[in-house]
């Protein structure tokens, strides 16, 4: 019948429209989990044939610079050295899946290890004064490494947190505040900080822990006055300088020339570390020298527990600061790599990578992760085409944490602290663009002078905030001085006058709303009594 005709109809239009609405679901459903794990559009699109050699040797490479770093930088976290290890294997397999750039090298970095251990130095002192633990020195030592574990865990779940708030505001634009002078500032008066903080074993010293604002100055003179009471090591000194010597030395005037024959980095810093490893195994460095050792590292995978929320409230500053610092070096480096090889990047989508790094990191025994600016631009130079090469740069560490680690534990803890120094030779060199800055922009020359006195004097995170204020009060009043120009009209008005037209050269908004129109009525004043 028709009424049955009708029926039928009507119901086969509303299974159409139910697969119509079940397949529009289905694509936004995949597109939003391709956007937020991008693993899953270039993993099946993955060409053997043309990336897997280069990926590998790139992989490969970095994996072999993340075994000196991550066990140096450790010393600026104030961890164990086996933590630095943990830190550039699990880091970098977090990234790989949530990430979309092809060619930073996630892992340690010297700022951000340096922050992270400025804010665990504080926590920890602070938690064992207000403590009643009977300790003697060596088990008070050992106390305040295990609790920095989570300080740092807890850190990491704050910093994890506050990027991926960040990202679901859409946030970013805020990252445009810190112009590349207030970065750039901030790295090299940071770096100050870093070569300070290891003068104390690259002289063989024991100083107290140092924090707060003058934090630098306070050490300097620890280190002078050690030096004047004559404690040093004499034998960890003249090893310290040889090391450091060599290494300026060879990566200065030998690798220029080994880099015309291979495009591969030689790791001259691992070599060093082998062969101080061997000298203090042969004449027992430790012992008959008292040189420092870095002691035992242990085999395996570390285990998975909660971050320590407990310390949240006393850390919530360092975590703002740190966060900002990993988004904006992270995120121009990409963007730079990602230009040169034609390639996108999904901006807010890094934000959340990079925050679920550190959150998913936060429940092992790590400490907070960032882009390292030397270690990408080897990295990239080495050929890497895609994330792949994370698996073999991790491949690399998991062999040194099962099978390697024990024949490292002599290794003189000054040799670590010669690699970190040398390695910041780099932003130093820095200082040499001021006198072209300033022909260029004397106002990027002043925040880039004042950004790096005050990171030097007051601390690092207060250094951070006083350039970011002075670029929020340049941006301001700079938008604000917009000016207005007179243009000829080639008609007249009725009245036979000449027609006269204004631009406005800025943009209008609350500050400067009040002086644009006085301006606009002084002008119309003027007309009238011509």
């Amino acid at each position: 019948s028709l009424q049955t005709l009708e029926s039928s109809q009507s119901l086969v239009g509303t299974k159409t429209r139910r697969r119509s609405m079940a397949g529009k679901l289905w694509k936004a459903t995949t597109a939003v989990t391709l956007s937020f794990l991008p693993i899953l559009e270039w993993l099946p699109r993955y060409s053997i044939r043309d990336n897997l050699v280069s990926d590998m040797v790139g992989g490969f490479t970095v994996g072999i610079m993340h075994v000196p770093q991550g066990i140096a930088y450790a010393s600026l976290a104030g961890v164990r050295p086996v933590i630095g290890l943990y830190t550039s294997l699990l880091a970098p397999l977090f990234y790989m899946i949530f990430g979309t750039s092809r060619h930073i090298s996630i892992g340690v970095f010297a700022v951000v290890s340096l922050m992270c251990g400025a804010c665990n130095v504080r926590v920890t002192d602070a938690f064992f004064a207000s403590s009643s633990f009977n300790y003697t020195e060596d088990e008070m030592s050992e106390a305040k490494l295990d609790y920095a574990v989570h300080v740092l865990s807890g850190l990491g779940f704050v910093i994890g947190l506050i990027q991926i708030s960040m990202g679901l505001l859409r946030l970013d634009f805020l990252i445009g505040f810190l112009s590349d002078q207030v970065v750039n500032g901030f790295m090299v008066g940071a770096s100050f900080h870093v070569l300070v903080a290891q003068l104390d074993k690259l002289l063989g010293v024991t100083l107290p822990r140092r924090g707060g604002i003058g934090k630098l100055f306070m050490t300097l003179y620890d280190v002078f006055q050690s030096v004047i009471d004559v404690e040093i090591n004499l034998y960890t000194l003249a090893l310290s300088i040889s090391a450091i010597i060599f290494l300026f030395a060879i990566k200065t005037f030998v690798d220029p020339s080994v880099k015309r024959i291979t495009p591969l980095p030689v790791p001259y810093d691992l070599f060093l570390l082998i062969l101080g490893t061997i000298l203090s195994t042969v004449f027992d460095f430790n012992g008959t020298l008292r040189m420092k050792i870095i002691g035992k590292i242990p085999t395996g995978l570390p285990s998975i527990s909660p971050p320590d929320l407990t310390v949240v409230p006393h850390i919530i500053g360092d975590a703002a600061a740190i966060s900002v610092v990993i988004l904006v070096v992270s995120i121009s480096m990409a963007k730079v790599f990602a230009k040169k090889h034609k390639y996108e990047i999904n901006i807010r989508q890094e934000f959340f990578a990079l925050g679920l790094v550190e959150s998913l990191g936060s429940f092992f025994p790590v400490w907070p992760s960032s882009t390292a600016l030397a270690r990408t631009l080897v990295y990239e130079a080495a050929g890497t085409k895609t994330q792949l090469a994370t698996v073999f740069s991790s491949s690399l560490l998991l062999a040194v944490l099962f099978f390697v680690g024990p024949y490292l534990e002599l290794l003189p803890v000054c040799l670590l602290s010669c690699v970190i120094v040398v390695a910041l030779k780099g932003m130093f060199m820095k200082l040499g663009d001021i006198p072209s800055l300033w022909r260029v922009s004397r106002i990027d020359a002043v925040i880039f002078v004042m950004t790096l006195s005050c990171t030097i004097s007051l601390n690092v995170i207060e250094g951070l905030a006083c350039g970011a204020a002075v670029s929020i009060i340049h941006i301001l009043l700079a938008s604000k001085r917009g000016g207005f120009t007179e243009l000829e009209h080639p008609q007249e008005n009725r009245e036979k006058r000449p027609i006269k037209v204004l631009r406005y050269d800025g943009s209008l908004y609350f500050m400067n709303i009040e002086e644009f129109s006085c301006t606009l009525r002084d002008y119309a004043k003027l007309l009238n009594n011509e």
